[in-house]
């Protein structure tokens, strides 16, 4: 893993540049000439904003009816291991860390663990990349190898960028922060309410 270019990331993340991120990761991308994973680029995932912001809208309304939820965490599956099924889980909280550095309390969640998990879509054919990779990888060289990490940190920035879209497209039905990520990555999307329905 490039670790400039993650911090880089990261840092574009907190910014809320997803666009910038995106373009950045995608000209990486680009210039490793791969044969693999460019389908990843110029493509998103297919979820419409309206479904994802609904289902976030149902699960603080699922917690709501157990405990007064103070902020949200969505998560996607590790997928680049889990090629075959991409999602993301909710989880919700009873409180609220700002500081950026403390992630820990992620780990530490109020809410019920079997709330249905939300299917990603769209990006069919990268997943059959990562399965290549992960049964090939002997067989990779250098350069799949590099274009293997810029379409790992792509998929987690575009996971955060449908999750951005969606909480822009409409109202939370409680004004709480979100955050977003994938599993394993400690850079993630923090997004302030904006407005509630």
């Amino acid at each position: 893993m490039d670790y400039d270019l993650y911090s880089i990331i990261g840092k574009k993340l907190q910014a809320h540049d997803m666009d910038g991120a995106i373009a950045l990761l995608e000209e990486r991308l680009g210039a490793e000439q791969c044969d693999r994973f460019t389908s990843l680029i110029g493509t998103g995932f297919s979820n419409p904003s309206a479904d994802v912001l609904a289902y976030i809208n149902r699960f603080i309304s699922s917690c709501e009816s157990q405990f007064p939820v103070q902020s949200v965490y969505l998560e996607m599956n590790g997928f680049f291991i889990n090629y075959d099924l991409w999602f993301f889980s909710p989880f919700g909280y009873s409180s609220y860390e700002t500081d950026p550095d403390d992630l820990d309390w992620l780990s530490d969640w109020q809410s019920d663990d079997d709330f249905e998990k939300m299917p990603l879509t769209g990006l069919e054919t990268v997943q059959a990349d990562f399965q290549w990779y992960c049964t090939q990888r002997e067989k990779s060289d250098k350069r799949s190898e590099q274009a293997y990490d810029i379409a790992t940190l792509l998929v987690m920035v575009r996971f955060v960028a449908l999750i951005q879209t969606a909480l822009t497209s409409g109202a939370l039905v409680k004004a709480i922060p979100v955050l977003a990520t994938a599993h394993d990555f400690d850079i993630l999307g923090r997004f302030e309410p904006v407005s509630v329905a």
